[in-house]
């Protein structure tokens, strides 16, 4: 639509006088009509004199950490408050992420579109041309099926003639790419339906399986080509019925399986192997779990024959670089040289195997090393170096042995094999694989929020000390509920309010001691809160009671309800309480109850009961809807799903029958469009998995045809748009944290 309207508004640019003044900020002149056409098509919001534009499928930052849960969502100006359990608020990148090697800053979505790996990614190599390979255990690329090797173009497009087709997932542990082919190793026994095990080569351009057929009879770790000749280590004994003891040489110019054998045998895992030069001599250096010939570190000449280089590390080394005179190791050890205290890295001299003498206190292990251009990448379990904060990942100058400023703030840690990167041609970026999460994250503590109209984070930061269950503006306050006991510091239990638009945390304090606030609600005198609590105060209040919006004082509205109260709604002169209770008002009442908002008394409505739990409710031209885990009301079959009358609180015929699993939560629009999630496989007769939108003016239900991972908890609509918010983590199999986006589709399309 964009290029098309650009394309109708050129011409005037060429065939039209332009104004006289060229000031890019006067709204006359020639340079701010071009200026504000290029923000239109680029859909450019960043700060300008110029008028922004929003992208069009905008990619808001995710919750992380903790359950990664949303509980609640507000709109308030141009933000989305979340509120529920999470510790951080990042871009939904998936496994792999290409990061400014100055900064650590990733590349935005809009520059070069995310990948969206679904699972783990474990190694990435340069195609020489700008371009990636992509390798490890996913299954979805940006949505796509795409199983376990993908390659990104230098556009960053996905290689749409590249298709291989591993058949049984492979467990990918690493890949080289040489001439046409790509060789990769790992825990496999087929590829394309043929006998592969554990070593396989493709065609680097369609993906198609290669006849090069190496039999290992064990995992392949490592690869390393160095001068025509394809290095392969790991737990292997054997190949191609040839031993050889977990490290092995092929000839690329014959595909056969050279001579090399090291002239000392191995006694565990190869993890790691670099090219160097020792004392001299060019060499393979091999670092991994053995004892012998070396502890954990050798050097092999070409030949195979092990050299005197011994720095004598006392545990596993999983990683090895090489820059200059310089080796640097990573691992899970502790000391080097037989003593010297290196914590799980080091860096030794490629001719004494000495210490260099600098520990740089890792304080976690490190999986992966690797070396570009001076600057030294490393990546693993660690959280600080040489007392610095590095979330997973850091780098070391080479030249001036100091820990650089990149900081790309990993959420989650990378595991041995993973973190295998590569490097854009100019060396300015690095596209780094590892696990499901987020990268550039910033700390939150249950409470965020994030701008509508580019998805980015708000400063607003106040640091709640558990879990946030529901969110509720009025007036000038955001009123907060759920199971905390400090806000940034203060004494704020189970309830809570923010001025807006300031965000100040209000003096108002009322003392929950124990249980939670799940639900909140409010009229135009009071606001209504209900969970599991017994007082309020000092005064007793079970499960549900109400404040005054004049000055916050305690009312004496008491249903009293004996159990959890899941679900309120607002019916004007009463208030309807659905849960676990069987009585409220003070009258028996199972389940579900409406009560006056005067006295807090039971009303006959609805008049008649569920079976069990009720969990939501929405209304409707003077219905209402209910939902929850019953499956019957008055004895009358209604699966998880029904509807009163709000004026006579007769429950109808059942009119949606939820087959296959139950109810978790649904959102009416003014104009009738239903949005409902649950367990269900189908309503009445139409196939819906977990989602369906109903039309509640002629009952017409229209299936959503995209998946979702994960329990709806919260839904806010928002124009044309729905938030939906929970322990969601994949929607249309790429990932999210949380929450996502998608447009309501039209009434009349039903």
């Amino acid at each position: 639509m964009r290029i098309l309207s650009i394309s109708l508004f050129l011409p005037l640019l060429f065939f039209c006088k332009p104004p006289d003044l060229s000031n890019g900020c006067d709204p006359n002149s020639k340079s701010y009509l071009l200026g504000t056409i290029l923000r239109y098509v680029t859909s450019d919001n960043s700060p300008s004199c110029l008028p922004s534009f929003s992208p069009f499928d905008i990619d808001y930052w995710g919750v992380f950490g903790g359950s990664a849960t949303v509980n609640s969502m507000e709109i308030y100006g141009n933000e989305l408050i979340l509120g529920g359990s999470f510790n951080a608020l990042g871009p939904n990148v998936g496994s792999t992420y290409y990061l400014d090697t100055n900064t650590g800053k990733i590349v935005s979505n809009f520059e070069c579109p995310f990948l969206k790996l679904n699972d783990l990614a474990k190694v990435v190599v340069s195609d020489g041309n700008g371009g990636f390979y992509i390798a490890g255990n996913f299954t979805y690329v940006r949505g796509t099926p795409i199983q376990n090797v993908v390659h990104m173009l230098p556009n960053c497009k996905i290689d749409p003639n590249f298709t291989p087709n591993p058949g049984s997932p492979p467990n990918i542990y690493s890949m080289v790419m040489f001439g046409d082919k790509l060789y990769i190793g790992g825990v496999f026994n087929s590829w394309e339906g043929n006998a592969r095990n554990n070593l396989v080569s493709i065609n680097r351009f369609s993906g198609a399986l290669e006849s090069l057929v190496m039999d290992v009879n064990s995992a392949v770790e490592k690869l390393l080509i160095y001068d025509q000749k394809l290095y392969i280590a790991g737990q292997f004994s054997t190949v191609n019925g040839f031993a050889r003891d977990r490290i092995a040489r092929i000839d690329l110019s014959n595909s056969t399986l050279d001579s090399f054998v090291p002239s000392s045998a191995l006694n565990s895992t190869v993890r790691a192997l670099a090219f160097g030069t020792i004392s001299g001599t060019p060499a393979i250096i091999v670092g991994g779990a053995f004892t012998t010939p070396r502890n954990n570190v050798f050097a092999l000449d070409l030949n195979g024959t092990v050299l005197a280089w011994d720095p004598n590390f006392n545990g596993i080394v999983d990683a090895i670089a090489v820059s200059g005179q310089k080796v640097y190791v990573g691992g899970s050890f502790t000391a080097v040289n037989g003593g010297t205290a290196r914590p799980n890295f080091a860096v030794v001299d490629s001719s004494s195997g000495t210490d260099i003498g600098i520990n740089y206190a890792l304080n976690g292990n490190v999986h992966q090393v690797i070396e570009s251009n001076g600057q030294i990448y490393l990546f693993g379990s660690f959280t600080s170096v040489l007392g610095e904060n590095r979330n997973y990942g850091a780098s070391i100058d080479s030249n001036t042995n100091s820990i650089r400023e990149w900081n790309p703030r990993f959420l989650n840690p990378f595991s041995y094999p993973s973190a295998s990167a590569g490097f854009s041609l100019d060396g300015s970026r690095i596209m780094i694989p590892g696990g499901n999460g987020t990268v550039n994250y910033v700390d939150r503590s249950n409470i965020a929020s994030v701008y509508l109209d580019s998805g980015l984070p708000t400063n607003w930061a106040p640091s709640i000390d558990n879990e946030v269950a529901v969110l509720h503006i009025k007036n000038d306050h955001l009123f907060i509920g759920g199971y905390f006991a400090t806000i940034s510091g203060l004494s704020r239990t189970r309830l809570a309010a923010f001025r807006l638009p300031s965000y100040e945390l209000s003096s108002f304090n009322p003392t929950i001691t124990t249980g939670n606030v799940t639900q909140l609600i409010s009229d135009e005198t009071n606001f209504y809160f209900a969970g599991t609590f017994t007082t309020v105060s000092g005064s007793a209040r079970s499960n549900a009671a109400a404040y005054s919006l004049d000055n916050f004082s305690l009312t004496n509205w008491a249903p009293d309800p004996n159990n959890q109260v899941s679900s309120i709604l607002d019916l004007g002169d009463s208030i309807l309480l659905g849960g676990l209770f069987n009585t409220a008002g003070g009258s028996a009442s199972s389940f579900i109850r409406a009560v006056n908002k005067s006295d807090g008394l039971a009303i006959s409505i609805p008049t008649s009961f569920p079976d069990s739990d009720v969990s939501g409710f929405a209304s409707y031209n003077g219905i209402i809807y209910v939902g929850g885990n019953f499956s019957t009301i008055g004895g009358s079959n209604n699966q998880y799903l029904a509807s009163f009358t709000k004026g006579t609180g007769v429950f109808e015929s059942n009119k949606f029958q939820l087959n296959g699993g139950v109810f978790y939560q649904m959102i009416i629009s003014n104009d009738g469009l239903m949005v409902l999630h649950g367990g269900f496989t189908s309503v009445n007769t139409t196939n819906a998995s977990g989602t369906a939108f109903i039309n509640l003016n002629t009952n017409q239900i229209k299936a959503w045809e995209v998946t979702q991972t994960g329990v709806t908890f919260n839904q806010k609509l928002f124009g044309k748009y729905l938030f939906i918010g929970g322990n969601i983590t994949e929607r249309g199999n790429q990932p999210f944290g949380g929450y996502h986006r998608i447009e309501l589709p039209k009434l009349e399309s039903f």
